[in-house]
């Protein structure tokens, strides 16, 4: 719904509808009035974790193309060497990915964000942190750290226009920040619940078994905590390139699968 250029979200739509609820029950029984605040606060609090709902704002989750296509993205980098060698994997299948890194680690490896985008690749913007508790943050310290990571990339060279919260997890400050910021929120639909590369054995079978056309995958290109699991972790992506690509899915630039730029490079 909307009014002017201001949309209302679900949230809203729901806290309005249930408020009056609230007001009018409480002359009949104030403990329904309660229960129904309740249930509103119980609401917004599990649709944080569910995003692709769009109950607390517009979150894109999946493609639209409605062809055998789907998106990898990797997040919290860069590093080294994971990303280069990463970005080595990607050349051998001529696979375009999108990085959503943190400004912390793009300040530390300027030159591989600079790679990453002369290799074919995209950037989005992941905090400055990377903190999983952002969202439990006030909008002021959410604002900071979407704000810094991007003026960190500004230096660089590219403007990014995604925004890819900490653990995936949003709630209702965030839609008009980004909003303000003349960007949007980006999430994923499709991951093998690694921890961030805690967890790197068995990343392809289970992304394999489920992905469907239209994904955007979740990957990590952080180093896995034992100095072992690297190895792993290559072998890991290698097997999933190789495998979408049996399964007939076409791994597309991000941008492509949702119709959106992802960011703008500049001189």
């Amino acid at each position: 719904m909307k009014i002017g250029k201001k949309v209302i979200s679900p949230a809203e739509l729901a806290g309005i509808i249930i408020l009056a609820a609230a007001v009018l029950s409480f002359f009949i029984d104030p403990l329904l009035s309660i229960a129904l605040a309740f249930l509103y606060i119980i609401l917004c609090f599990t649709a944080s974790f569910f995003p692709e709902t769009n109950f607390l704002g517009p979150v894109i989750s999946r493609g639209k193309t409605g062809s055998k296509m789907v998106a990898l993205t990797f997040d919290d980098g860069p590093t080294q060497p994971v990303t280069g060698q990463i970005l080595d994997i990607l050349d051998k299948y001529s696979a375009p990915a999108t990085f959503f890194v943190t400004g912390v680690n793009a300040a530390r490896l300027p030159a591989m964000v600079v790679e990453i985008i002369a290799r074919g690749h995209s950037i989005g913007n992941h905090s400055f942190t990377h903190n999983p508790l952002l969202m439990l943050q006030g909008s002021r310290v959410i604002y900071q750290e979407i704000f810094k990571a991007r003026e960190i990339l500004q230096k660089i060279g590219v403007h990014t226009l995604a925004f890819r919260p900490p653990v995936g997890i949003v709630n209702p400050q965030l839609f008009p920040l980004l909003e303000k910021l003349n960007m949007y929120c980006l999430n994923f639909s499709c991951r093998a619940f690694d921890a961030g590369n805690r967890r790197v054995k068995g990343i392809s079978r289970k992304i394999l078994q489920k992905v469907t056309a239209d994904d955007i995958i979740l990957l990590h290109d952080v180093p896995p905590r034992r100095e072992e699991d690297r190895e792993i972790l290559l072998k890991e992506i290698d097997n999933l390139l190789s495998g979408l690509k049996n399964k007939g899915l076409k791994v597309v630039p991000l941008a492509l699968l949702i119709g959106k730029s992802i960011m703008i490079e500049r001189d």
